[in-house]
């Protein structure tokens, strides 16, 4: 169901599904309303808000749409996804092929997009400083995990091997933009859950984060980056059950990176779309078959402000700023 097992299964290289399950903090998964078709999509517009969906890409890979701030339409792009960068203003796209390239915003409907030597595998998150997109990929010879970064400014791709006590080890940014996040084994086999430890991109492990579960990319950290939304591990099918009937290591948590201690459990099964400010994030809940958005205060759990979105089918959806919404594209915030 995840746009990560989907990207796993383009490639033979690629990771396989329980590898990289979706994301992530800021590139959640909608809730499961009724299928439609790519022309049936309806993108809320509520209007006034600071935060807006930025990109949408279906779990079929059949459509993906990017909101022009300028003409305040979302438009259809010619590829399986579309990632917007931390500061908006360049994109990261997949084609049919697992080819990953990167344009600026304004210049993807002409074409200009430039391909990088990222191996496909799992997708390629931003780091939170903008500057590098990550993937992780699986030699399935020899069972060995890879992370790869490509450096914007200088087109540089750099390897590192992963070679922690992991079942399934893919990388996640951490919040200097440097080092990565890897989740290792558990206490208990028999769950698919683990702390988390810092990997520097000489290979050499770093102490453990703090928390169990995993950060995917820029979207997991607060605008300050003192607070993370660590998501659990996924893939099990158990996104849209009742959050009261789920197990402690399957709620996303909220993680102080100052302290090293959580904040609280958010109770939801589904991914985490993103931060709406420095205290509150947004998070997704069904009712009665329509996907509602939902802004939380992480210190007291309150829900502020709802936002029905019954136009939109499952899919990946991105968060980002509305500041730069002018005209009628400043009805999309929220």
């Amino acid at each position: 169901m995840s746009y990560r097992s989907r990207s796993a299964v383009l490639v033979a290289v690629a990771a396989l599904c329980a590898l990289v399950p979706p994301l992530l903090g800021g590139r959640g998964l909608a809730a499961a309303v009724p299928a439609a078709a790519a022309d049936e999509v309806v993108f809320p517009a509520p209007g006034g808000g600071p935060r807006a969906i930025q990109s949408y890409s279906s779990l079929g890979g059949d459509a993906a749409y990017l909101l022009d701030a300028r003409a305040g339409v979302y438009r259809k792009v010619p590829y399986v996804s579309v990632r917007v960068s931390p500061d908006g203003a360049s994109v990261a796209v997949e084609d049919v092929a697992g080819r990953i390239g990167v344009a600026r915003r304004d210049a993807l409907r002409g074409g200009g997009v430039r391909w990088t030597s990222l191996p496909p595998g799992s997708p390629a998150g931003w780091s939170p400083d903008g500057t590098a997109l990550l993937t992780t990929t699986l030699d399935k010879e020899t069972r060995s995990f890879t992370a790869h970064r490509y450096d914007l400014p200088t087109g540089r791709l750099r390897h590192t091997p992963i070679d922690l006590d992991c079942d399934t080890c893919t990388a996640g940014w951490a919040a200097d933009s440097v080092r990565y996040v890897v989740q290792v084994r558990g206490d208990d086999p028999e769950l698919p859950t683990g702390p988390m430890r810092y990997l520097n991109p000489d290979g050499t492990p770093g102490p453990l984060v703090g928390a169990e579960g995993h950060l995917w990319d820029a979207n997991a950290y607060s605008p300050s980056r003192r607070y993370a939304v660590v998501e659990p591990s996924r893939g099990g099918g158990f996104e849209g059950t009742d959050p009261g009937r789920l197990a402690d290591w399957q709620l996303p948590r909220i993680l102080d990176l100052t302290t090293g201690r959580t904040l609280r459990s958010l109770p939801t099964s589904w991914p985490v779309l993103g931060w709406y400010d420095e205290r509150q994030v947004v998070t997704v809940a069904v009712e009665d078959g329509t996907t509602v958005l939902q802004v939380v205060d992480v210190h007291t759990g309150a829900v502020g402000r709802r936002v029905p979105a019954p136009g939109l089918p499952p899919a990946i959806l991105e968060i980002g700023s509305s500041t730069s919404l002018t005209g009628e594209a400043s009805r999309f915030g929220f």
